[in-house]
């Protein structure tokens, strides 16, 4: 037999040995994936099945739903409870959510790490507010991401004047579902959007893109004090969401130093955008001219 056949018989038997070799990992790995599945399942089913033994209730509640649809069970979130067990249900052995918010908190964030990891520094972190306020943890969520109540809702309950605001002629178009309070807030991080100002005002640009610029001339108050020194960001009685009605007030609230023939504007019915026009910002003039 030629030298050039033989061989490449030896590199193509080879090849196949090789193969044969990986399929049989891969199915061996399978094999204890499953079985690794198989057992962890079955240790959950022994979790809530002593767990019910005395609360059947909150069991019933939270089989196949919530956290458990997720591969949770009771000692992921409430600890080792072989101790609360042995002493009759003595609360001190487990975590029972009932500590300060921090306890809880830590709790929580131990698998939350990445969507909340900076809850305890932002607004309701600070306010002493835990999870479970806005949270529920067991049974079906009532809205997403396992809410109380349904989002808007939920916000409503404790921010009441905001929630007035929305009700306005002049608002964001919460309550018609074109937007969320968590449009613009991220309820689980610092609040760098919280007064909206210089470059944390990008809430307000990511859907009002053509007042962003950059510009070659910026109105400083957009970039210093942000988009809520002129407007209220929720609602207002004024049109275009503004702080006043009049709108020569509004900017004599800051440019007292005008020409004093620009007071007259009022009784002519013209204002200070009637010259003013590109008032975010223009490329062609420094006074936001025609």
């Amino acid at each position: 037999m030629p030298e050039k056949i033989v061989s490449r018989k030896k590199k193509w038997s080879l090849g196949r040995i090789l193969m044969v070799i990986a399929v049989i990992f891969l199915f061996g790995l399978a094999g204890v994936t499953n079985a690794t599945s198989a057992e962890k399942a079955a240790k959950g089913s022994e979790v809530l099945e002593k767990c019910s033994q005395c609360h059947e209730d909150v069991v019933k509640a939270f089989s196949g739903k919530g956290h458990h649809a997720l591969g949770a069970v009771c000692t992921d979130c409430h600890g080792k409870a072989e101790k609360h067990m042995e002493e009759g249900g003595a609360l001190n052995t487990i975590v029972t959510f009932k500590g300060t918010a921090i306890q809880n908190n830590r709790q929580c964030l131990a698998c939350h790490k990445t969507s909340a990891g900076q809850f305890m520094a932002s607004p309701h972190g600070r306010a002493s507010l835990d999870c479970t306020k806005c949270h529920q943890i067991h049974g079906k969520e009532a809205g997403e991401k396992f809410l109380k109540l349904k989002a808007g809702k939920l916000c409503n309950s404790c921010h009441e004047d905001i929630s007035a605001q929305f009700m306005l002629n002049e608002r964001h178009r919460l309550q018609e579902g074109i937007l969320a309070c968590t449009s613009c807030h991220n309820p689980h991080e610092p609040s760098a959007s919280q007064r909206l100002g210089g470059f944390k005002q990008e809430a307000c640009i990511k859907c009002h893109q053509d007042k962003g610029g950059p510009f070659v001339h910026e109105h400083e108050a957009s970039r210093i004090e942000g988009c809520t020194v002129c407007h209220e960001t929720h609602g207002s009685p004024n049109r275009h969401m503004l702080k006043h009605q009049a709108v020569s007030e509004l900017c004599f609230s800051c440019h007292t130093t005008a020409p004093s023939w620009h007071a007259y504007f009022p009784a002519s019915g013209a204002n200070c955008v009637s010259c003013h026009t590109a008032i975010h910002g223009s490329n062609l003039d420094k006074l936001f001219l025609k």
